[in-house]
């Protein structure tokens, strides 16, 4: 399943946050697969579409490895539902 979490930084500390997960493998840990990371600019920093090969695992890689990462204040995660594909 692909899912997308928005991350909120702590004021200031988006570039200590960014550091800390541009190392982070594209597979985190098994069952999760890092599929992007974007900036944004509003309420949310960052949005990250991984995929994870259930809700358990997509709950402890939130949990236990994104959240370790230093700078994060708040995290909002969603699955997500193909609707259709568009090819270019």
């Amino acid at each position: 399943m692909k899912y997308q979490v928005l991350v909120k930084t702590i004021s200031g500390k988006g570039g200590e946050f960014w550091e800390g997960f541009k190392k982070m493998p594209t597979e985190p840990m098994k069952g999760v697969m890092i599929e992007s990371s974007w900036s944004l600019y509003g309420y949310w920093d960052f949005v990250i579409f991984f995929k994870a090969d259930s809700n358990e695992n997509s709950l402890h890689f939130i949990g236990e490895v994104l959240r370790a990462i230093p700078g994060i204040a708040d995290t909002s995660t969603s699955p997500m539902t193909v609707l259709k594909e568009h090819k270019m």
